[in-house]
């Protein structure tokens, strides 16, 4: 069984869903193991609202992950949505520190990994009036100004291809047209070529002419399954792994 590894944000989360319609579809049954979230950060908690999440490299996920046999097919692995810690106030450096320890622990595991940068194209094109709105917005308690992400961004963003080319990863980059109002999230009508964009660097996913869509009974499952370790409110919840088991063997555990 084919072995995927997800690690991200809010685009993720949002397109949850169609991720794992996709992935079922052309890799068959499959093992998916993700650490996602909204403004989910690579390295510290980080909270929305009344949920708080670990930070990626802190998660279950890594534990997890040794647990598993080792299967003939090398595992898959995504890292994506780079980009909520500048937000937070976190220095670039430590940000790429944070990633390279999740990288580092990939390439333990022979995994075949794809990057993908930030949006760029869309940053750049960002107003202070447009920022202030989307800040407002997605990030309500943190208060970056405008001009230090537009100078941050392409120094993350030139940090993070050195990484991924370090660690021999494959490089993905977003593009400018998937992007509207919104700088960060994608735009509904371009997220399934967006995710085919992704998931297309790695040889063992196969284009399929047409991908059709899951039950409203499994894309609700997927909304409401609950990672591992949360904060809701003041109060810790713990909800054993993997969160699914679908009829053909997959499983979808979520940290």
């Amino acid at each position: 069984m084919q072995q995927v590894i997800l690690l991200g944000a809010s685009n993720v989360t949002i397109n949850f869903p169609l991720i794992v319609q996709m992935l079922r579809s052309s890799l068959g049954p499959l093992e998916l193991l993700t650490a996602h979230g909204h403004g989910r950060s690579y390295g510290m908690t980080s909270r929305v609202l009344v949920r708080a999440l670990p930070g990626i490299r802190r998660c279950g996920l890594w534990d997890a992950l040794g647990e598993v046999p080792a299967g003939d097919a090398r595992p898959l692995a995504l890292l994506t949505d780079v980009g909520n810690d500048v937000i937070y106030g976190v220095e670039v450096e430590r940000i790429l520190e944070w990633v390279d320890e999740c990288l580092v622990r990939l390439s333990a595991l022979n995994a075949s990994i794809v990057v993908t940068t930030l949006p760029l194209d869309s940053i750049r094109s960002l107003g202070r009036v447009r920022f202030e709105m989307t800040r407002r917005l997605f990030f309500p308690s943190h208060g970056p100004r405008w001009h230090d992400v537009r100078c941050i961004a392409p120094d993350l963003d030139a940090g993070l291809r050195e990484l991924a080319e370090s660690r021999g990863a494959e490089i993905v980059s977003p593009r400018a047209e998937w992007y509207g109002f919104d700088p960060i999230h994608i735009r509904r009508r371009y997220r399934t070529a967006a995710w085919r964009h992704y998931f297309s660097a790695w040889p063992e996913f196969r284009k399929l002419p047409r991908t059709d869509r899951s039950v409203p009974a499994e894309r609700l499952r997927l909304r409401r399954a609950r990672p591992e370790t949360r904060t809701l409110a003041g109060r810790t919840q713990q909800t054993p792994q993997p969160a699914i088991r679908f009829d053909d063997g997959s499983t979808v555990a979520i940290y």
